[in-house]
């Protein structure tokens, strides 16, 4: 059996269509997309509509949460705030189509021994990573029995031998990559009677300009703000800058006394943060 797992897309729909026909060529059984396919670059709809088509299994992920549960009691008040707006953006393309995100699960067993799932079983946003110690593993993967445990959502691809014997594998970001190059990830799991799973991580160029492009065209970088350009620019070098620059700009405001939510005190904190490069 042949699996092939995209996730966390992010709303790419050029590193997607790299990832995809790559992904096909490889003929899977199984073409299953784990999360994470809206917010981030401009093009949501085109993406949620392209995975919804081409996925046999299609999980949604935090930012699908972010988008159904922007604006209601659900959601956390400061999404309604200036550096979240590329979550309104999101909402916006899709909001027709909240009843199909929110129909997916944030896990699904694929086969007996195989579970399919965004960040843990029964979490959507839990990060897990290569040193992440045994203790905090068994704890948040402790539902789980099945023996190949497969994740996305940290946007790192990584496999590892859990000691109960499960295999994890994280298989890396189709759309908004982190690991210091921009390129399209995805995971091909492959089992066989002599060798058990084997787990191939995939990597690939794609037309990066092109998504750099929509940011302009399709008026997201001027309508989403300043935490557009913060995408942008991890699209572009294919490294964190998100997390990075959130940390800045909470010390940056406490340094320089800035309190409120308004945007020009955001641009203001990411020139200084740019600056820093």
């Amino acid at each position: 059996m042949r699996i092939a797992v995209l996730a966390d897309i992010h709303g790419n729909l050029a590193a997607f269509h790299a990832a995809l026909a790559a992904a096909k060529r490889e003929a899977p059984d199984l073409l299953v997309i784990a999360g994470d396919v809206v917010n981030g670059a401009p093009d949501s709809r085109a993406c949620w509509q392209l995975a919804r088509a081409e996925a046999d299994v299609l999980l949604r992920g935090n930012h699908e949460r972010y988008v159904l549960d922007r604006g209601t009691p659900e959601g956390d008040p400061r999404w309604l705030g200036t550096r979240f707006r590329p979550i309104a953006w999101a909402r916006s393309e899709v909001e027709d189509l909240l009843d199909e995100l929110r129909a997916c699960p944030i896990a699904v067993p694929l086969a007996p021994d195989v579970l399919l799932m965004h960040a843990a079983p029964t979490d959507d946003h839990v990060s897990l990573y290569p040193w992440t110690d045994d203790g905090t593993l068994e704890r948040v993967l402790d539902p789980a029995p099945e023996a190949l445990l497969v994740r996305a959502h940290n946007h790192l691809p990584f496999h590892r031998v859990l000691a109960d014997g499960r295999l994890l594998v994280s298989v890396g970001a189709v759309g908004l990559a982190l690991v210091g190059r921009p390129e399209a990830q995805f995971g091909l799991l492959t089992s066989s009677a002599r060798r058990g799973w084997t787990v191939r991580h995939v990597s690939l160029p794609y037309d990066v300009d092109a998504t750099l492009a929509r940011f302009v065209d399709t008026g997201y970088l001027r309508e989403a703000g300043p935490m557009a350009h913060v995408f942008r620019r991890e699209i572009a070098t294919g490294s964190h800058h998100l997390v990075p620059f959130v940390r800045f700009e909470q010390r940056w405001r406490r340094e320089h006394g800035v309190q409120g939510d308004d945007e020009a005190a955001l641009e203001r904190a990411l020139r200084a943060f740019l600056a820093l490069d």
